[in-house]
């Protein structure tokens, strides 16, 4: 069994990680470009619809770009599947409310993740958005 140290130091290493979710959406919503790219290691990659961004360049100028008009993500059901002192997997739910060329749109989908301790933060080592949906509220999911 590991000692109490440890299991304590899990604790807070998964509550991190968990609020490394939580800083994501909120930055998101607020577009702040510069500060969602932050969240990532620096040779850190996002991938949606198997198009992967990479790298730190790559992921200042991709989430740069959500500035005006921002999606708004609703993290739920976040699950640490795997962890280690440096080194963690996990996923997450999300609901996504934006608007579209003028149009609400409604998504859902969930993260798989993968994460880092760098410099005693954790940060995203990759996270790969996977969707159930995706489509105008007028004419919702069904």
């Amino acid at each position: 069994m590991a000692s109490i140290e440890d299991r304590i130091t899990a604790i807070e290493d998964k509550e991190e990680i968990r609020e490394l979710t939580a800083l994501y959406c909120h930055s998101v919503a607020a577009g702040e470009g510069k500060a969602i790219a932050a969240l990532f290691c620096d040779d850190g990659s996002f991938m949606m619809n198997k198009r992967k961004t990479e790298g730190r360049a790559a992921l200042d100028k991709f989430y740069g770009g959500i500035i005006e008009n921002p999606p708004i993500p609703f993290i739920q059901n976040h699950v640490i599947d795997e962890y280690t002192p440096t080194e963690a997997r996990g996923r997450c739910s999300v609901e996504i409310r934006m608007v579209q060329k003028g149009e609400s749109v409604t998504a859902a989908g969930w993260y798989s993740d993968s994460y880092r301790k760098v410099d005693g933060k954790w940060r995203f080592a990759a996270r790969d958005f996977k969707t159930f949906h995706m489509v105008p509220l007028s004419k919702g999911w069904a």
